[in-house]
């Protein structure tokens, strides 16, 4: 079959193959990923970024109305470094063959070439010995061989052996691969992309559109450890409808904050994607150059010691209501799905893409008062998901349902998965008493205790721990609707500082005083009283941006029981939401 110009119709079907190619690849992709980080889902976000484009794009005959659909689809489905990379090539090739019905070779090598010219912009530092190494080979193929080849079949026939060819040398520009012994993943995946394309074009048939859904996409049971330390933990993304900011200012204000970083897109959409420690900050700095339409923060300490060293056969996670220290998070190794914090339409992730302080500063300076909402269960269907590949079962411990219907969205996700491989417990808390249940329970299953055994543990804590919370204004509860204007006039007008507790996982109001002094003299009465009834045998301290007051609260309390306190931390901003600044919690456990 000679195909000697290109209309929309054959554009998307070439696509469509080449994604089947990838797909069929996928596992072994993800198995010799070990650049930028050796996280093994190299060959997965290839795949999802294709996946979204096939979904998004319309099959019809103008070439320019099909890639420009493809390339819309490529920014809001593209996945990982090699995936919005991709996606920024085919934004290249769009902008290439705008207005055009079909394309002569001429014109096909010239899109291609635009295409490999926008992937190397998107990036702060392109790395030869990566997808973008095979792209541009094969670009330049295509350019010197296009007036020689009779058709399409003649010219990728050609183009594919030089990327092919390049694809060997990856090794050679890139010491890591080297050291692994294998190819670049990304560049594979070009060349399979290619491959499928290819043999598109020497059959020409037609596919059957409905084939190829997405099969679980499980991890290869051999995966051998190939990576290392990792400089830049987190891999994170954000795609945002653009408030006029250009990219290359963009990457000049991120550039610091870590590796990896693309900013990829248009003048209406953009996507940025980096390698980081600090996402917050990316976030954060980001959120005065659009409006983000997604939000994206992998672990890739976590997704790492998932395959490679986990310490346990039993995962835990909980969500980011649960106030932990870090080190005691990586220590046993915990999950944490992260709830939302809304300012108007902008989305962010609790903890993940705000830190505390930057939440309290945004607190009093956004005009809208923020609201929240739980993790949606796709998010908790997905997280069980990817555990039960490598773990033999799943407790999943969250904050109190009588609050949030998180821990309902858990059990859905749950029961959709393999709710006999998950025990989803309700703690009936919040903040640091979620903190104490999950730590007890993360000793447990470090113990090496059976399921079971872990589960009637996480069922018990509830009831041994208890929250006291000194407030210390209620102007942010009467701005987010928990308390009536009227009552909170009444408060600030008689100086009234309330103590609430949790009854049942219910929030409850156990006192009141007429100063801050006051308040914490009577939680330190009630914690004195319940210490001589029943030993208490673990305390932690919690504020809302006051730390020298939990300071002091911390040692006072310590004086009284005659133990440390096991932590003191500033609050998820999804319960500061609610308490507001100034706030500062008692939690203890008892015998």
């Amino acid at each position: 079959m000679k195909i000697q110009f290109l209309d929309g119709e054959k554009l998307y079907y070439a696509f469509f193959y080449g994604k089947r190619e990838v797909l069929k690849k996928r596992k072994h992709l993800n198995k010799i990923n070990v650049f930028p980080v050796a996280d093994g889902d190299t060959g997965t976000n290839l795949v999802l970024t294709m996946q979204s484009i096939v979904d998004g794009a319309k099959v019809n005959p103008y070439v320019s109305n099909v890639s420009h659909g493809m390339a819309q689809a490529a920014i809001m489905g593209s996945r990982g470094n090699s995936g919005i990379i991709f996606a920024q090539f085919v934004h290249g090739v769009s902008e290439a063959v705008r207005g055009k019905k079909v394309l002569s070779l001429k014109e096909f090598a010239y899109a291609m070439k635009n295409g490999v010219e926008h992937a190397y912009k998107a990036l702060s530092k392109p790395v030869e010995g990566t997808i973008l190494t095979v792209m541009k080979a094969w670009a330049n193929a295509l350019h010197a061989f296009h007036d020689k080849a009779s058709d399409y079949v003649e010219l990728m026939h050609h183009s594919l052996a030089a990327a092919k060819t390049a694809l060997k040398e990856t090794p050679k520009k890139l010491k890591v691969l080297q050291k692994a012994g294998v190819v670049d993943a990304g560049a594979e995946g070009f060349v399979h992309f290619l491959e499928g394309a290819a043999r598109f074009f020497r059959h020409g048939k037609k596919p059957d559109l409905t084939e190829d859904a997405l099969p679980v996409l499980e991890v290869e049971e051999d995966l051998e450890k190939t990576g290392g330390v990792l400089e830049y933990r987190y891999c994170t993304e954000a795609l945002m409808k653009s408030g006029g900011v250009d990219r290359k200012s963009i990457r000049s204000l991120l550039a610091s904050m870590g590796d990896s970083l693309i900013v990829a897109g248009d003048e209406h959409t953009f996507k940025v994607h980096i390698h980081t420690n600090t996402p917050q900050d990316v976030f954060y700095t980001l959120r005065k150059c659009g409006t983000y339409v997604e939000q994206k923060v992998d672990d890739m300490k976590r997704q790492y010691e998932d395959q490679y060293g986990r310490k346990a056969s039993i995962a835990l996670v909980t969500d980011s209501t649960c106030d932990l220290p870090q080190e005691i998070i990586d220590r046993h190794q915990i999950h944490v799905i992260p709830l939302n914090i809304h300012f108007g339409e902008t989305r962010y992730l609790d903890r993940v893409a705000l830190t505390p302080a930057q939440f309290y500063t945004m607190l009093d300076d956004e005009q809208e008062y923020p609201t929240t909402s739980q993790p949606a269960v796709k998010v908790f269907k997905d997280m069980y998901e990817h555990l039960l590949r490598t773990y033999d079962s799943i407790v999943s411990v969250h904050l109190s349902g009588a609050l949030s219907g998180t821990v309902d969205a858990a059990r859905l996700a749950a029961k959709d998965v393999n709710g006999s491989k998950i025990s989803v417990i309700d703690s009936k808390h919040l903040s640091s008493a979620l903190g104490l249940i999950v730590q007890g329970v993360a000793e447990e299953i470090a113990e090496g205790r059976s399921h079971d055994e872990v589960v009637r543990v996480a069922e018990a804590l509830p009831g041994k721990t208890h929250i006291l919370v000194s407030v210390d204004t209620l102007r942010y509860m009467v701005r987010g609707g928990r308390v009536s204007p009227l009552k909170g006039f009444l408060a600030k007008m008689l100086n009234l500082k309330p103590i609430i507790s949790l009854d049942e996982g219910a929030s409850t109001f156990l006192g009141k005083a007429f100063s801050s002094r006051g308040c914490l003299q009577k939680i330190l009465r009630i914690i004195e009283t319940h210490h001589r009834e029943i030993p208490i045998r673990r305390f932690t301290i919690g504020h809302a941006h006051t730390e020298e007051k939990a300071l002091k609260l911390e040692e006072t309390v310590a004086r009284l029981l005659g133990q440390k306190a096991e932590f003191r931390i500033n609050i998820a901003p999804v319960i500061g939401v609610h308490a507001g600044i100034g706030a500062l919690s008692v939690v203890y456990l008892t015998e």
